[in-house]
């Protein structure tokens, strides 16, 4: 299946007239591929906003279900676009985690994607034991809450532990 991904992909880009000087693809788990492509048009593919990528993504996973008969997940990588977002995500978070620890206040963090949703709960729930986070609220009005844990005191009453 990564051959024919590989291949797919490589055509695809190739039909963009796309500059690329190398495409790799990975299988990161069964049916979930992660493409990573290094190119002098990273601002054309990439686009505002990255939403150019989005599209790309999507119509690229498209052509993928449709030629292999199955459904696969696709992570789209330029120029490693989407890893420094992350850092830059996490660094946000970890600056909004410390402003809860110190102040004791719950935040409303700004809009995120649900991809990007899931990696600050999981961010937060394997960093910091006294902070937790909450999705609330619908649709596009989904946001994240930071909240600080409180703390509570256990007493052992049986004396096992002591």
């Amino acid at each position: 299946m990564k051959d024919a991904v590989e291949k797919i992909a490589s055509d695809f880009f190739e039909k963009l007239w796309a500059d690329y000087s190398e495409l790799q693809v990975l299988e990161e788990a069964e049916n979930i591929f992660r493409i990573s492509l290094k190119s002098e048009d990273s601002h054309l593919l990439i686009g505002p906003h990255w939403k150019n990528l989005e599209v790309l993504t999507h119509i690229l996973k498209l052509l993928i279900a449709k030629l292999s008969k199955e459904h696969i997940n696709l992570h789209l990588e330029v120029n490693d676009y989407l890893e420094k977002k992350d850092e830059k995500l996490l660094s946000f978070i970890a600056s909004k985690i410390d402003y809860v620890k110190e102040s004791g206040k719950d935040i409303v963090l700004p809009f995120f994607t649900s991809y990007e949703r899931k990696k600050v709960h999981s961010f937060v729930s394997e960093q910091w034991w006294s902070v937790s986070t909450e999705s609330r609220w619908e649709w596009r009005d989904r946001r994240i809450h930071l909240c600080k844990k409180e703390e509570k005191m256990t007493i052992d009453l049986d004396g096992d532990d002591i």
